[in-house]
């Protein structure tokens, strides 16, 4: 019997499943950093509150789509960044404020589809800044911590820059906790599988949006647990 199953295994053919976090193929790497620099450059095109001029905008877009990694790469003591020792990822954000640039009324229609195509960002940013964390040592919990400011970093720097509040240090979209799930569920899968881990982690943030989206679900304000308590 055990002979059987063995022929049978052998019969059956092997699909190599890529490790998108340990070895990020190079045009979802750029499709990322592409997204996210739009978002960046839209989030000064559309603020009327400021006259950000090219500069600026070229600024929150190479935040926005780098800005993690350098966190990443600054914190783990890989240097030069990573992103900086090809011109491909400064080229991808190049594209993308070119892109915020000309359409940045059409972008703003697909709302949703930007939606979508930054959780992805999300989810790549929080796996692989996971990997590179493990790979260079570092215990379970660092790891998640590194994959959750590779992910929300260069938003909270863009935040600090237009003179705001960071995002996700308030009551809103869960993108700090879909980042922390991300990566979580990356290191947890990567110990048996890290090839299924990372669209394991992926998906994880993929799903969880979605959920959050369709159910309306947000963080809640802690002022208002304390009233609810005291009432």
């Amino acid at each position: 019997m055990s002979e059987l199953l063995a022929r049978l295994a052998e019969a059956v053919p092997t699909v190599a499943v890529p490790d998108l976090a340990g070895s990020t193929p190079l045009w979802l790497a750029l499709l990322t950093v592409y997204v996210a620099a739009i978002v960046g450059a839209l989030r000064g095109l559309l603020d009327t509150s400021r006259d950000w001029d090219l500069v600026g905008v070229s600024a929150f877009a190479l935040l926005m789509g780098l800005g993690g990694g350098f966190i990443r790469d600054l914190l783990i003591g890989n240097l030069p960044a990573e992103s900086l020792r090809s011109p491909w990822f400064l080229a991808a954000v190049v594209a993308g404020v070119g892109s915020a640039w000309v359409g940045d009324r059409i972008i703003a229609r697909l709302d949703r589809l930007f939606v979508h195509l930054n959780a992805l960002a999300l989810g790549l940013f929080a796996v692989v800044g996971a990997a590179y964390a493990t790979a260079f040592g570092l215990p379970f919990v660092s790891a998640v911590v590194i994959g959750t400011l590779s992910a929300v970093g260069g938003g909270t720097i863009v935040s600090v820059l237009q003179d705001e509040v960071p995002r996700i240090l308030l009551a809103g979209a869960p993108n700090a906790l879909l980042a922390v799930w991300g990566a979580t569920a990356y290191l947890v899968v990567a110990r048996w599988s890290p090839e299924a881990a990372s669209f394991v982690g992926i998906a994880v943030v993929l799903v969880a949006q979605a959920v959050s989206l369709r159910l309306g679900l947000t963080t809640r304000p802690t002022h208002g647990r304390r009233a609810t308590t005291a009432g």
